[in-house]
């Protein structure tokens, strides 16, 4: 564990604070080797620390990969409120889109301040801005987004699921052809290394036009939602 982690345990016992950090982790290193394992130990991690906030975002991001939600959104959304961190926005988009609420993922795209993302993030909330408008039925819309994006000045991984997801909008749209031409070129370039991690920090990365990705998300999801509220942080820290 990082030293910067490690000092966000610091309000623990020691013994507390151990067992709490080998449990992190085994949480991290299995979230893409066995996503399910990853999530028993950020619950472990969580039962022993609920009120520190790498505790929230472990379990967040491993309810996320196991397909929990509801769970990823209010962990989440927690961890955003208690270190002003806007890393996850995304994963917490992408999770009202996994609980069928479009809407309320385009509304609160909306509402993010762009500037706090790096341009890969906002890359990746482009993405997920293309889904929502195509699960309300406005793949056009999804397909504008994904046009915006200069996917060649991307990295090779990142441009392939850019790409990919440009195929999808294409065949919700009839252009048969075209969607599978994209993805016999870039569906193997994908499956090479599966998943690329578009939260790395970079602040001197200067691959994508950040502005002009913004300008488009926050244009893009214009869609207005009455927000839930949420529950309260629950207090079972030893």
């Amino acid at each position: 564990m990082d030293k910067d982690s490690r000092r966000r345990l610091n309000s623990l016992t020691k013994d507390n604070a151990d067992r709490v950090a080998r449990h992190l982790v085994y949480a991290g290193t299995m979230m893409d080797e066995n996503p399910e394992i990853a999530y028993v130990h950020a619950q472990a991690a969580y039962r022993h620390a609920a009120r520190v906030d790498i505790v929230r975002e472990a379990l967040g991001l491993a309810a996320y990969v196991t397909g929990r939600y509801g769970e990823a959104l209010r962990e989440l959304r927690t961890y955003r409120r208690m270190t002003d961190d806007y890393t996850h926005v995304a994963i917490e988009a992408d999770s009202e889109r996994g609980l069928g609420r479009a809407e309320k993922a385009l509304t609160f795209i909306s509402e993010i301040p762009m500037k706090r993302l790096n341009s890969e993030a906002q890359i990746e909330l482009a993405l997920v801005t293309s889904g929502a408008r195509a699960d309300t039925g406005d793949s056009e819309g999804g397909l504008s987004v994904i046009e915006k994006i200069k996917a060649e000045n991307l990295p090779e991984m990142l441009q392939a699921r850019v790409e990919l997801i440009r195929a999808d909008r294409y065949a919700e749209l009839g252009r048969e052809d075209e969607a599978d031409e994209i993805r016999a070129k870039w569906e193997p370039i994908f499956a090479q290394e599966g998943e690329v991690d578009v939260y790395e920090d970079d602040e001197d990365d200067e691959s994508v036009p950040s502005e002009d990705v913004a300008e488009d998300v926050a244009e893009a999801a214009d869609e207005k939602v009455q927000p839930e509220e949420d529950t309260a942080v629950e207090q079972n820290e030893e």
